[in-house]
């Protein structure tokens, strides 16, 4: 494109992040795939991070807030309940527009997993959400590349979770599913890259590749929403990053 080139409407797919853009303030809630283990710097490279300077940083007003605990769970009764985490608190005060939940990695280990209770106290998170007058989203997690990593049961991530979650998410009326599981390599484990290069290796955490990969589909469920109405009109600027959009990254304004 020459340097002469005037910007193209960008008509369907625009419009549909145009009509939800109202979200003012994102909450990330979850474990440490929230928090930003093994990313190279999390203030910059964790998925919250990364939503909130990669693909929101044209908006001021945009907040990504993260409350990621490492190693805590969904189920009350787990080694590390995210229930008793100051996060959870702090989360609930936030007065945020939408809720993000990314818990149940750690669920997966041995000694923690009880599926009813993973599914009611889902459930009952879901609502207290709710009750805030807030949308809520459920992240399938990302596939677990090693079985018995972190004592975590491979089939339980892989297996279960990612017919499970959507399921809850069904039976509580949240606002949707954002399938992380399928975006990092799904259960034929088809992205091994985005877990393991020179910055990091791991089987269970993602690398900054992996982050950026996880806040894209973030970013995806909660700006295109093919539910909403179309706007009427042309949308002249689409978002940075949006899919179907060739941009080159450019940091914000100090």
């Amino acid at each position: 494109m020459g340097a002469d080139a005037h910007p193209v409407a960008c008509t369907r797919h625009c419009q549909h992040f145009r009509q939800h853009n109202s979200l003012r303030t994102i909450a990330a809630v979850g474990d440490s795939i929230t928090y930003g283990t093994c990313a190279s710097d999390r203030a910059r490279t964790a998925w919250p991070a990364q939503l909130q300077r990669g693909y929101l940083w044209q908006d001021p007003t945009v907040r990504v807030l993260n409350f990621g605990a490492s190693g805590r769970t969904m189920t009350r009764s787990g080694d590390n309940p995210y229930w008793d985490d100051p996060e959870f608190n702090r989360a609930k005060a936030s007065k945020a527009d939408a809720f993000v939940i990314g818990l149940g990695t750690n669920d997966a280990k041995h000694y923690n997993w009880d599926r009813q209770a993973f599914e009611q106290d889902y459930r009952d998170m879901v609502s207290i959400f709710q009750g805030l007058d807030a949308e809520v989203y459920l992240v399938v997690p990302p596939p677990l590349y090693e079985d018995g990593a972190y004592d975590m049961n491979a089939t339980v991530i892989n297996h279960i979770f990612p017919s499970l979650i959507p399921q809850i998410a069904n039976e509580t009326g949240a606002t949707g599913v954002i399938d992380v599981f399928d975006a990092l390599g799904g259960s034929a484990l088809n992205a091994p890259e985005l877990f393991c290069d020179y910055q990091s290796c791991d089987a269970c955490h993602p690398n900054d590749a992996g982050y950026d990969r996880l806040a894209g589909a973030v970013f995806r469920s909660l700006f295109y929403r093919p539910d909403l109405p179309l706007l009427a009109g042309e949308v002249i600027n689409p978002p940075l990053n949006a899919p179907e959009v060739v941009a080159e990254w450019k940091p914000p304004a100090s």
